[in-house]
């Protein structure tokens, strides 16, 4: 028992280390860069793939997510409440699901989810492209706010706060 005591301070110590380091390996250095171009299946019938070209002239969220992860499934609310407010002050968000397009159509589906703004999906291609938007590791929820010209204005790893984005685009819409 005394050595169990004695064992402690140092397994403390070794968990707050633990705890101290980063989780995620998330690359800010792509602010103030061009985004990443992307073309990937829609789950609209309105058209086959999502290009970000297509929203040049816009400030676009792009949020990456996934039907399986709490947080997303939380953070979902906001987002569409963020799409209405804004969607006639040349804004849109973007939904990358990094799964295949038969679990978000279920999900859906099963939740009853009215998703006022594109949805792609394709686990592959969408984990190539969350890498390519500085999140090797596959963080979710993961968005990244993009400029009319298509340039990475902010990264915000986990989940959105909806006051803090109405600050936000309130001010970005102003000035665009």
């Amino acid at each position: 028992m005394n050595k169990l005591i004695s064992l402690a301070p140092s397994l403390f110590l070794s968990l707050g280390i633990f705890l101290s380091q980063p989780l995620f390996a998330i690359d800010y250095s792509l602010i103030g860069k061009a985004a990443p171009q992307f073309d990937l299946p829609s789950l609209s019938s309105e058209k086959k793939t999502i290009k970000l070209s297509d929203y040049k002239g816009k400030l676009v969220l792009i949020n990456f997510w996934a039907s399986w992860c709490g947080p997303c499934r939380a953070e979902l609310p906001t987002l569409i409440k963020l799409q209405e407010k804004y969607k006639d002050r040349n804004f849109t968000i973007i939904g990358l699901a990094v799964e295949d397009a038969p679990f978000i159509e279920r999900f859906l589906k099963d939740e009853a989810l009215a998703i006022n703004y594109p949805i792609t999906s394709g686990k592959i291609e969408t984990n190539k492209v969350i890498d390519q938007y500085g999140n090797p590791d596959g963080m979710l929820p993961y968005s990244v706010l993009i400029s009319p010209k298509q340039e990475i204005l902010s990264i915000y790893p986990g989940i959105l706060s909806e006051a803090k984005m109405q600050r936000v685009l309130g001010r970005l819409l102003d000035n665009f």
